[in-house]
């Protein structure tokens, strides 16, 4: 396989890329980072193909133009991994580094001579050491990020890799007044190619990122309530039904926030919203430090299953909650807010549906006794 073949291939990988990147930017799941990364692959994989077309015609011009294109591609790839890691690079360094790169290497074309000489490689090999370099930064604070996924860790290697490369290829072509693109034919090849198998890894890395990132997303948007950051009621009912088949013991409370409907009417629904969010917190906070199950069950009702092992007895924590959610209140809307309750140990009931059942009279009786004059 010969140098311009890998290069057309090299620019149709690319180009596939940006096509399924592309795509996913109308997905609502997807990073806002598959934008600049669609963009950065359209930009190398028009610079492969033109590059390709300038060697087998030897057009010195449209060879120029790949070149430049390439800089810039990299240079926006970087962008993406900036935005996908939110790791703090100034966009006016990346605008920087894409002028700079383009105007050194457009010096060194029009003074080194005619063709891809060896010059010319040199300049290139030692310019793009700086994209890469910059992608490894970008894409290692990715991985600190997300230490347990293997993509990160995958676009760090590849990224290095190219780099090392390009450093690699350099002081070969310095060395070696005769190295040309066409002319040094094995060592090209295997750098063509090996650019190539890691631009594959490359694509293969971010995309997968990004699946993986939209899976997680859809796993919360699944199992959690929007609102208050704790389990929705079939996330809630799920996990319970998980303890009671495990033979854990505990009791399940429901909880339902008490003239509710009066914080909205009288303070708004911002407010109200608010007393939720900052509710679901608390039950979160005793989620954490006691192992427990928290969840919104719908409306202003909440659930919480404590284990009977817990440090403090339940009518401790319960009373905990109930004085950090009288100052949530004063907090709030300046008055204190109380919740009534209903619970029922996991030995009374044979299955999660029973368990809610009990737990759900008992909080009606209580309601029906707080509305009682």
């Amino acid at each position: 396989m010969d140098i311009i073949t890998i290069i057309v291939l090299t620019g149709l990988t690319n180009l596939t890329f940006a096509l399924y990147s592309w795509h996913q930017v109308s997905n609502p799941e997807s990073h806002f980072a598959c934008r600049a990364f669609a963009l950065a692959q359209f930009i190398k994989a028009a610079s492969f193909i033109l590059y390709a077309i300038s060697l087998y015609h030897g057009y010195d011009h449209l060879r120029l133009l790949a070149n430049l294109l390439i800089f810039i591609g990299c240079w926006a790839e970087v962008r993406s991994y900036n935005q996908l890691a939110s790791a703090g690079i100034k966009a006016s360094f990346l605008w920087a580094g894409a002028i700079v790169t383009c105007a050194v290497f457009t010096w060194f074309h029009f003074t080194s001579g005619d063709g891809p000489n060896n010059t010319m490689i040199v300049t290139a090999s030692v310019l793009l050491v700086l994209p890469f370099s910059a992608s490894v930064y970008a894409l290692y604070q990715l991985l600190k990020q997300h230490p347990a996924s293997v993509f990160p860790r995958v676009l760090v290697i590849v990224n290095a890799m190219i780099g090392l490369f390009c450093f690699i290829r350099a002081p070969l072509a310095a060395s070696d007044s005769g190295f040309t693109m066409t002319g040094s034919v094995v060592v090209n090849e295997l750098f063509i190619f090996a650019t190539f198998l890691l631009g594959l890894g490359n694509g293969i890395g971010f995309i997968g990122f990004l699946k993986e990132r939209s899976d997680e997303k859809l796993c919360v948007r699944a199992n959690y309530d929007y609102l208050t950051g704790i389990y929705n009621r079939q996330h809630f009912e799920r996990s319970a039904q998980k303890r009671l088949q495990s033979g854990d013991t505990f009791t399940l409370y429901f909880l339902d926030l008490d003239k509710f409907k009066g914080v909205n009417d009288r303070f708004g629904h911002a407010a109200g919203d608010e007393v939720l969010r900052l509710f679901g917190q608390l039950l979160r906070e005793k989620q954490e430090r006691y192992s427990a199950i928290s969840g919104r069950l719908g409306g202003e009702e909440f659930g919480i299953l404590l284990p009977h092992d817990t440090r403090l007895p339940h009518d401790t924590i319960i009373e905990q909650l109930r004085q950090d959610f009288a100052s949530v209140g004063e907090k709030v809307i300046g008055e204190a807010l109380t919740f009534s309750l209903g619970a029922c140990p996991s030995k009374q009931a044979d299955s999660v549906q029973e368990l809610m059942h009990h737990a759900d009279v008992l909080l009606y009786d209580a309601k029906h006794h707080l509305s009682s004059p």
